[in-house]
C-alpha cells in the first residue's frame, strides 16, 4: 500500500515537473518531450514509412547503448566518454527526423550509429570546438543521397521536390500555411512547421536552448528575405530550417559563445543560409550555413585562446628548475609557486597512519579525477571505467548478456556459452529468448513491408 501511495505522489508530481518546474529536468528527458510532436507528426503524416525509419533508428540506438555499456564493463572506458554527449536513444530519434520519407533503413541506421559515436566518444574531448557533430552527419547524409536520387514526397506519396527548390527553379511560393501545417514535401519529422515550433518553445521554456540563436537567425532570414523581395512568411515557415537552429545549433551545451554574441551568430548564420537558398540549395541551405559559420566562429575561438596562452606565457616570470631525469619538465611544476617547507612535530611520525597517509597510499589520480567535482555524472562515468575485468553478478550478467542477445547476437551468443557464473539452464533460455527476438522482428519488417 505504501509503494501505492508513493508511487500516486510521483505521478501528482509529473505535470508540476514538466511545466512548473522545467528547469530541473536534464537535457535528454527535455530533448525527448521535445521530440514527441515532432515524431508523431511524421508517423501521422507517412505512416508505414515513418514507423519503420523510426523503429529502426530507435534499434540502431539501443544496439550503440548496449554496445556502450558492455565495453565499459568489461574493458572499462575513460570517463569522459560520454560527458555532455546526447543520450543513444534521444539522438537515434534527433536524427531520424532529418531523414527523407525514401531514405532507406540502411542509410538510417548507419547515420545513427555513426552521430553516436561521433557525440560519445570523439567530440567531448574537443574543448574549443563549436561545429555540432549532427550538421557534419547531415551533410555526409547529402552526399549519400544525392548520387541516390533520394527526395521527399509529399503526404500521398507522390515525388516532388521540396518548397524552396520549387520556389528557386520555378519562382512558385507555397502558402506559408501549408508549411506551417505540413501539407508539402519535407524530412520525415520536419513537415510540420508548426511542430518544430511547439518542440523549440518548450526547449527554450525549460532553458535547454540559447533564445539569441534562435531570435538571430530568423531576424537574418527576415532582412535577407526583404533585401531580395521574397516572401518573408514563405521564407520563415521551413520547419527544417526551425528544426536545426531551435534543436541542433542553439543547444547551450555546445554554445561556446558569450551570450550577448549568439544573436550575431544566429544573425549571420539566417544571411548566409539566404544566400546559399538564393542559390538554389534549397532544403539543404539551412544546415550549409550553420556548419560554416560554427567553422568561422570556431577558429575565431580557437585563435583567441592561443593568444591567450601566449599572452599568459609572457606575463609569467621565467624560472629554472633542475631536472634530474630524462623527462621533459612538466609545465604545470615549472611555473608553480615554490612553497616553503614546515618541519613536521615529532608526533607526526607516530606510526599511527592518518587520513591524509592514507588518502596518498590509494591509486594515483588520473587527469580528470577532480575532488570537488559537482557533477554526479562524471563521478558514475569514472567509477564505471575504473571498474575493469569480467562482469560480476549473476543477475547483472544475465540481464546484459539477454540485451547483448536480442541486439548483438553473435557477440552476446559468446559471451553467453563462455560465462562461468551461468548455469546451462540460462543459457539455453537466453539462446532461445534471442531467437524468438529476432523471429519476432523479423515478422514486424515483413508486414510492415508487405503491406
Amino acid at each position: 500500500m505504501l509503494d501505492v501511495r508513493q508511487l500516486w505522489r510521483a505521478l501528482h508530481g509529473v505535470p508540476q515537473l514538466l511545466l512548473v518546474q522545467p528547469e530541473q529536468l536534464s537535457y535528454d528527458l527535455a530533448y525527448a518531450l521535445a521530440l514527441l510532436p515532432l515524431v508523431l507528426a511524421g508517423i501521422v503524416f507517412f505512416l508505414q514509412d515513418a514507423l519503420l525509419l523510426f523503429a529502426i533508428s530507435f534499434l540502431s540506438g539501443i544496439v550503440c547503448l548496449l554496445t556502450l555499456q558492455l565495453i565499459r564493463l568489461t574493458f572499462g572506458l575513460p570517463a569522459w566518454v560520454g560527458f555532455k554527449a546526447t543520450h543513444p536513444l534521444v539522438a537515434s530519434m534527433l536524427i531520424a527526423c532529418f531523414f527523407s520519407p525514401r531514405t532507406p533503413a540502411w542509410i538510417g541506421a548507419s547515420m545513427v550509429i555513426l552521430f553516436i559515436i561521433i557525440d560519445t566518444v570523439l567530440w567531448p574531448q574537443l574543448r574549443r570546438v563549436m561545429i555540432h557533430p549532427a550538421l557534419i552527419v547531415f551533410g555526409i547524409l547529402y552526399l549519400i543521397e544525392l548520387p541516390l536520387h533520394i527526395g521527399y514526397v509529399v503526404n500521398d506519396a507522390r515525388h516532388l521536390d521540396d518548397p524552396l527548390l520549387l520556389w528557386f527553379k520555378n519562382g512558385i511560393a507555397i502558402d506559408p500555411v501549408k508549411l506551417y501545417v505540413g501539407n508539402a514535401p519535407g524530412p520525415l519529422g520536419l513537415t510540420s512547421a508548426a511542430a518544430v515550433l511547439l518542440g523549440v518553445t518548450y526547449l527554450w521554456y525549460t532553458r535547454k536552448i540559447s533564445l539569441g540563436v534562435v531570435v538571430g537567425f530568423l531576424c537574418g532570414v527576415t532582412v535577407a528575405a526583404i533585401a531580395i523581395r521574397s516572401d518573408v512568411g514563405f521564407q520563415l515557415a521551413s520547419g527544417p530550417s526551425l528544426f536545426l537552429t531551435g534543436y541542433i545549433a542553439a543547444d547551450r551545451r555546445r554554445l561556446l559563445l558569450p551570450e550577448p554574441f549568439t544573436f550575431a551568430f544566429g544573425l549571420a548564420a539566417g544571411v548566409a543560409t539566404m544566400i546559399l537558398r538564393w542559390y538554389g540549395n534549397g532544403q539543404q541551405a539551412a544546415w550549409q550555413g550553420l556548419l560554416l559559420i560554427s567553422a568561422l566562429a570556431t577558429v575565431v575561438l580557437l585563435v583567441q585562446d592561443l593568444l591567450r596562452r601566449r599572452a599568459r606565457g609572457a606575463s609569467r616570470p621565467l624560472r629554472t628548475l633542475a631536472v634530474d631525469s630524462a623527462e621533459p619538465p612538466d609545465p604545470h611544476r615549472l611555473w608553480a609557486p615554490v612553497r616553503s617547507e614546515a618541519r613536521l612535530p615529532v608526533m607526526a611520525t607516530s606510526p599511527v597512519s592518518t587520513a591524509y597517509g592514507r588518502s596518498s597510499s590509494t591509486r594515483p589520480a588520473r587527469s580528470f579525477d577532480t575532488q570537488g567535482d559537482p557533477n554526479d555524472m562524471v563521478r558514475q562515468m569514472r567509477s564505471a571505467a575504473t571498474r575493469g575485468g569480467p562482469l560480476r553478478g549473476g543477475v547483472q550478467n544475465a540481464i546484459v548478456l539477454l540485451g547483448a542477445l536480442l541486439l548483438i547476437n553473435p557477440v552476446g551468443l559468446w559471451l553467453t556459452w563462455t560465462e562461468a557464473s551461468l548455469n546451462r539452464q540460462t543459457r539455453i533460455l537466453l539462446s532461445a529468448v534471442s531467437v524468438l527476438w529476432y523471429v519476432g522482428v523479423a515478422g514486424f519488417v515483413f508486414a510492415l513491408t508487405h503491406r
